[in-house]
């Protein structure tokens, strides 16, 4: 059953969806915690705090909440607190004296937190929302008590990982036998078009590393470069390699990107074992019985976002709904029900909704007249906070109108909304605007990025007189002004592609370029544009005899949707988009 409570605790905590741990032993202590038989437990109360944490870190405090009964621990009492800079951290946190770190006798905040997230996904302890705090549940006590390497214990965290969603979703995405990389699998996995559950394009990926020569920075990318879905499928998949389930081969990926092949060897690429599939056939039970039944959690639903309490809730409400029905719902029907809940919503969004809980790993089938769940989901509840759970960001709302007016294109573009928007963000949004452009716009291109090179190129070949764009890409909160140093930046690349002189840029980005292309322009694609940016824009192509334009991220999608859908050609595009003025289209 899943309830609604009102909580008097406002702080809400991340929970579901876990990047860092991957010991089992240090798992098993973090649970071994909540437990006051285990020697974990007596260690910490006896000699640990004592030792680790000292008296003006709050070693008292952490000791009164070992001592409690029943024990039930505050999250801040686990967790701990950061330190600046970290490496003048200070252990004051349970968890933190639990877990040995690589250079300290203690781990930090992050870790800890991450450690508690994991044992929760796994349904080893449960949370208390009016009292922030954490006890054990009876899985959990059983998974301390059996005998380390035994064959219960792996029984038990095994039956623990099945009833997590996210793992379901992919022994599911594997268990046709195919072999996929971390980025193949983080497409899939999560709320795919929001923030929280980002996936690097993997042919932007394989055409970058391709065209990498220098084996320091293709080791980098392959190290550094992720997205949060990329790093959740690395994360759970070495758990199931550790239990068995998976195995872990390098693979070669070729891509076709912009009518051009590319190949590489990722490493963190997965394959179901044998005992794998008798997981999926249990995770698929034939009946209710023979069926793993799964923790889901209001906080899984949605991870990003000023608004991320809202659509946890209504993403849980549409979970309970269908759970609650013994027939095949229809959209419509959903979205009736959502109303007596006060939540009205486009049959687009719930759509896109019910497609992100199923790349969460819940089993929905999309049936010929509906939905309809076909999984046993544990009891879970909706916490009311009473404070911002109706109120939707711009950027949500951005998002609703768009989904309506785009269907000949993946929203799963819609991410670039939430991109556009993240400074912190700014590879990720440059390879997505790339993939876009060569896959919906149809050019030819290249994400390029790095020093002294734009952020990618793009041309046509199927006119009569191609053409080629210069790319930069910037994600800003709050609006994008086109600072002079950076429209001087842009006016640089100009120049360079006009006058093509290796010994002023001895990279020669520009031969990227087609040897047909004659013709050129430039872009700056962002969320939003402010100031006085066209004056830029204007300036740039006075002094470079290159018209340019600024593209919003909006702007861009339904250029993607008019192209494909073919209501514009690349034609009518480059008419109306260098004019040295913001690109706008009616829709």
């Amino acid at each position: 059953m899943i309830n609604i409570i009102d909580v008097n605790n406002k702080t809400i905590r991340t929970f579901g969806w876990v990047q860092n741990p991957s010991n089992f032993e240090s798992l098993k202590k973090v649970v071994a915690i909540f437990d006051n038989t285990s020697k974990t437990y007596n260690e910490l109360k006896d000699k640990k705090i004592k030792k680790l944490v000292d008296e003006r870190d709050g070693q008292k405090e952490l000791l009164n909440a070992l001592n409690a009964n029943p024990l039930k621990i505050k999250y801040c009492n686990l967790v701990g607190t950061s330190f600046t800079p970290r490496s003048s951290a200070r252990c004051n946190g349970i968890v933190q004296a639990t877990v040995k770190g690589q250079r300290k006798e203690f781990i930090d905040d992050w870790s800890s937190d991450n450690f508690v997230r994991w044992a929760h996904a796994l349904g080893f302890i449960k949370y208390n929302y009016d009292t922030d705090t954490f006890e054990i549940t009876d899985v959990g006590r059983k998974y301390v008590q059996s005998e380390d390497d035994s064959n219960e214990e792996s029984t038990i965290l095994e039956e623990a990982m099945l009833s997590y969603p996210p793992v379901a979703r992919v022994l599911t995405l594997l268990s046709n036998g195919e072999h996929l990389t971390k980025y193949e699998i983080g497409k899939k996995l999560g709320f795919v078009g929001e923030a929280g559950f980002t996936s690097l394009p993997l042919n932007v990926l394989i055409m970058t590393l391709a065209t990498t020569d220098e084996p320091k920075e293709k080791n980098k990318i392959k190290t550094d470069w992720d997205g949060s879905s990329d790093k959740y499928a690395r994360m759970i998949s070495g758990w199931l390699v550790k239990l068995g389930l998976l195995v872990q081969r390098p693979k070669l990926v070729t891509v076709d990107f912009g009518g051009e092949l590319y190949s590489e060897t990722i490493g963190h690429a997965y394959m179901i074992t044998d005992r794998g599939l008798k997981a999926v056939r249990r995770l698929l039970g034939i009946n209710k019985v023979a069926r793993v039944s799964k923790n889901v959690f209001w906080e899984m639903l949605a991870t990003k976002g000023i608004d991320k309490n809202y659509i946890r809730t209504r993403r849980a409400y549409i979970l309970k709904i269908l759970i609650e029905s013994n027939k095949v719902l229809t959209l419509e029907d959903i979205k009736g029900k959502l109303k007596l809940a006060s939540i009205n919503e486009s049959i687009n969004t719930i759509k896109d909704d019910i497609n992100g809980l199923i790349n969460t790993g819940i089993n929905i089938k999309s049936e010929t007249t509906g939905y309809k769940i076909y999984d046993s989901i544990n009891d879970f509840i909706i916490p009311k906070t009473g404070d911002t759970e109706g109120i939707k960001s711009n950027i949500s709302l951005l998002k609703d109108e768009l989904r309506g007016q785009i269907s000949h294109i993946s929203h799963e573009y819609l991410s670039l909304i939430d991109l556009a928007f993240d400074s912190k963000q700014n590879r990720l949004f440059e390879m997505k605007v790339l993939e876009l452009l060569v896959n919906e716009y149809g050019f030819k291109g290249r994400h390029l990025g790095g020093s002294r090179k734009p952020d990618g190129i793009v041309y046509s070949t199927t006119l009569e007189d191609n053409f080629g764009i210069i790319v930069d890409t910037k994600a800003y909160s709050e609006g994008y002004s086109l600072p002079i140093s950076q429209a001087d930046e842009m006016e640089r690349y100009v120049r360079e592609n006009s006058n093509r002189d290796e010994e002023v840029n001895p990279n020669k980005w520009w031969e990227n370029f087609s040897e047909e292309v004659k013709k050129y322009y430039f872009v700056f694609i962002s969320g939003s544009f402010k100031g006085k940016f066209e004056e830029q824009l204007r300036r740039l192509s006075m002094t470079t005899g290159v018209n340019g334009s600024a593209v919003n991220v909006v702007n861009l999608l339904l250029g993607a949707e008019k192209i494909r859908s073919g209501e514009m050609t690349i034609e009518e595009l480059e008419r109306a988009m260098f004019n040295n003025s913001e690109f706008i289209l009616k829709y």
